[in-house]
């Protein structure tokens, strides 16, 4: 029972801290507004949670959703009556494996979360096929089964900026039900932040998740979404549309919306149009962070001629300007996960430490995402930093 329509309404609802009163009292606030639970889903329909689970970190790392917004998501819903499952593939470093889901739950706090409220954690690691006749770049995906055969998706995402696609929220973190170590293919064949857009907004219209719940209480600036630092926002954001709410929390960190490869292609296909996304509850101007830290590899900012010339000299020469990755070798543990994501096997692992070959690296920083240990660093070199120097 998706709403009739696309519904450009985000909800915005102040919560100051994790406290489990005012989160709870933040989430029923910012769901009422944009029309209550009942709105999204029927008693007795089974609910997958997608949270963002990444590779599963302690809550107070801010790169996953924290626990207490779960939770309250979590008794939203079953108090409604549905059936509730917490499910996601953890990101493409990770083998997709039910011991690897059970060490991932227990870190970030949704274990506990499950136990807590009654709902139940995934631990099936099929995948099915699903055909999309509609989509402009994929016309079918593989997802996780507990996604395929839920009745309605409630995806709740982190506020984190992103190395490659500049923000994730609402509509990058659907990404996570693409089983973890098929992604690598994706970044392979999307190697640019508005080609991944387009694969993005294929994946949530073919799912069509029915309510999007943004923890903005703690975001991650910086060079997230795993290496960056927190950073107070003080909302909760509701919807039920992705690229609206994306939209929305952009503006909140200091972005233009269009700058976001999923909301911009959205606009181009006529799915949403950024000047009439309305707020309700509160004003999203009193916690607009203008200064949030953005990723190293962030391009956007002024505007005027000068800068566009210099942009589409940065896209004729990408790979020049975009930072470097390299191993930290006294940090590296040789552990192998930027070795098993690296989509164009340009990582190779030997003798306890990680090498990156820079002639075949696709700069899509997939192995500083997932390293948990932070020994992969970004640099550029002489040119880059002078065009980085030059757009500002």
């Amino acid at each position: 029972m998706r709403p009739a329509g696309r519904d450009a309404t985000v909800a915005v609802a102040r919560c100051d801290d994790y406290a489990p009163g005012k989160v709870d009292a933040a989430v029923r606030r910012a769901v009422d507004l944009v029309g209550g639970i009942g709105r999204f889903v029927s008693p007795g329909e089974s609910v997958l949670l997608k949270p963002n689970l990444l590779q599963g970190q302690e809550p107070e790392r801010c790169v996953t959703t924290h626990p207490a917004v779960v939770a309250a998501v979590a008794r939203l819903l079953t108090e409604h009556g549905c059936r509730v499952v917490i499910a996601d593939s953890p990101g493409a470093g990770i083998v997709y494996s039910e011991a690897n889901l059970r060490r991932a739950y227990a870190r970030s706090g949704f274990a506990a979360v499950a136990e807590e409220t009654g709902t139940a954690l995934n631990y099936d690691t099929g995948s099915q096929i699903v055909p999309f006749s509609e989509g402009e770049v994929m016309k079918q995906f593989s997802i996780i089964t507990p996604a395929v055969e839920a009745d309605a998706i409630v995806v709740v995402s982190k506020a984190k900026t992103h190395m490659w696609t500049r923000m994730t929220g609402a509509a990058k973190n659907l990404f996570g039900i693409i089983p973890g170590l098929e992604k690598p293919v994706f970044h392979f064949r999307f190697q640019d932040e508005y080609a991944f857009g387009r694969m993005l907004v294929d994946l949530n219209e073919c799912v069509k998740p029915r309510l999007q719940i943004v923890d903005a209480v703690m975001g991650m600036e910086g060079d997230g979404p795993q290496a960056g630092s927190p950073r107070t926002i003080g909302v909760i954001l509701a919807g039920s549309d992705y690229a609206a709410v994306d939209t929305v929390l952009a503006r909140l960190i200091g972005m233009d919306p269009l700058e976001i490869g999923s909301t911009r292609i959205a606009a181009e296909r006529g799915l949403l149009d950024p000047g009439t996304v309305r707020t309700i509850g509160d004003d999203p101007a009193e916690f607009a962070v203008p200064d949030f830290r953005k990723p190293s590899t962030y391009t956007g900012g002024r505007a005027g001629v000068w800068r566009r010339v210099m942009l589409a000299v940065v896209q004729r020469f990408g790979r020049t300007y975009a930072p470097r990755p390299g191993v930290i070798a006294s940090s590296c543990i040789g552990c192998g996960k930027c070795e098993r994501i690296c989509p164009v096997h340009a990582i190779t692992v030997a003798e306890g430490k990680a090498t990156i070959d820079l002639s075949r690296c696709i700069r899509c920083y997939c192995c500083h995402e997932m390293c948990t240990e932070r020994a992969i660093a970004l640099s550029r070199g002489l040119t880059g930093k002078l065009l980085a120097r030059l757009l500002g």
